[in-house]
């Protein structure tokens, strides 16, 4: 069994994997503040109701964007048995059967997703995450990123409103049916909402007429579902995507 944990700005998200099959996948918030015994009541908790045994995890792999809780993790995956934690970072990039540019600069998350992709899909991929970031992640067929762009999130966006607008604490995330806002919050949400479909959608075609046409658009993030019904350029839709790639990792090594 595989435990993964991928620590975002906004989630951490993690995943156990039997096998092929997924057995659970949670998220709880990323809290700079919260102490590693925080985290370790939190996750031994899902793991007793589960009924996992910590012997049952073979594999501990670790992605995280937060360089704040990277030890903090890193010491209490070690703390759940004797088996080592893999720390995906510039160490074991070289390690990945992928091209990686400037290997310094991107962040882990976006190499699992790459790795994923590559490894599920086989084909020329413009890979977009919506989380706290929107990313563009460029991988050919053979395995070589081309590039990543990245523009504020969507929630990241509608705070960055909300903190100018004394009317409002919060703006939800979702699309009114009127295009025109009729009020401060309905205006905020069609200004972000509408300009980020437009957002993608020239975004890609700039990418594909740069690249080729023959790449295929794989989207992920915990915001997808905001807009994927909205943005006709989508391909495919992978929720679990960075997890995914994070679960290759063990494999992959034993071959080095």
């Amino acid at each position: 069994m595989k435990l993964v944990v991928d620590i975002g700005n906004t989630n951490i998200v993690v995943g156990l994997k039997k096998q092929k099959q997924w057995v659970h996948i949670w998220r709880m918030h990323t809290s700079k503040q919260a102490t590693e015994l925080d985290y370790n009541m939190k996750l031994q908790s899902v793991l007793w109701e589960l009924g996992v045994s910590p012997d049952e995890i073979e594999h501990k792999v670790l992605s995280t964007v937060v360089p704040e809780l990277k030890d903090r993790f890193s010491d209490l995956l070690k703390k759940i048995n004797s088996n080592p934690v893999i720390v995906l970072d510039k160490n074991i990039f070289k390690f990945l059967d992928i091209y990686i540019p400037s290997p310094d600069e991107i962040g882990s998350d976006l190499v699992a997703n790459a790795l994923a992709a590559h490894h599920i899909y086989h084909q020329d991929m413009i890979i977009i995450d919506f989380g706290t970031a929107l990313t563009f992640t460029v991988i050919n067929k053979n395995g070589k990123i081309l590039g990543v762009n990245i523009a504020p999130g969507l929630k990241t966006a509608l705070n960055a409103l909300g903190d100018k607008t004394a009317q409002l604490d919060t703006v939800p995330l979702v699309l009114p049916e009127n295009p025109l806002g009729t009020n401060t919050e309905t205006a905020m949400q069609n200004g972000v909402l509408l300009g980020y479909i437009g957002l993608v959608s020239y975004m890609v075609e700039t990418i594909k007429n740069e690249v080729g046409q023959s790449y295929k658009v794989l989207v992920t993030g915990g915001l997808v579902n905001v807009l994927k019904h909205k943005i006709p350029v989508i391909d495919y839709l992978n929720q679990n995507l960075t997890l995914e790639g994070l679960a290759l990792i063990p494999d992959l090594l034993k071959n080095n």
